[in-house]
């Protein structure tokens, strides 16, 4: 196996670790603790990325930061059709779904969250915290009933 061969599966295996975390985060979406728990790993694994990606540039004769296109470009002139190449590309893809899924996600998690915080401020904004006689007024009863027609 050569440098780039070499490199090429350290770079699929971080990616599998990263697309399991991402596939993790997901899970964790509606659990803050959990969510908080996960980001340190993130950070590893981008790091890992980062470097063994400057490894593969230099390795094939680019200069970091080197784009896909141009790194499949070299690498094809030197080694063609390589399966850890196409395995690279295939866990790129994926990751980057992934990564856009879980953006959409976290999108969703927080509309719902900020509409739910516009509610709890307009009917705080809408009604006396104390009453006239100075003790704490009963705000949170609407006095409506939605249970019945």
């Amino acid at each position: 196996m050569n440098a780039i061969e070499s490199i090429l599966v350290r770079l699929n295996q971080t990616l599998t670790r990263y697309a399991r975390l991402l596939e993790e985060e997901a899970l964790a979406l509606r659990d803050a603790d959990r969510l908080a728990a996960l980001l340190p790993r993130r950070e590893e694994i981008h790091h890992e990325l980062a470097e063994q990606w400057r490894e593969l540039a230099q390795q094939a004769g680019g200069m970091p930061p080197a784009g896909l296109a141009d790194l499949r470009q070299r690498l094809e002139a030197q080694s063609p059709s390589s399966p850890a190449w196409q395995e690279l590309v295939e866990l790129a893809h994926t990751t980057d779904r992934l990564n856009r899924v879980n953006a959409r996600l976290i999108e969703e998690q927080m509309r719902r969250t900020q509409a739910a915080l516009q509610v709890l401020r307009h009917s705080l904004s809408s009604r006396e915290v104390y009453g006239a006689d100075g003790r704490l007024a009963d705000f949170l009863r609407t006095h409506r009933r939605i249970d019945s027609a």
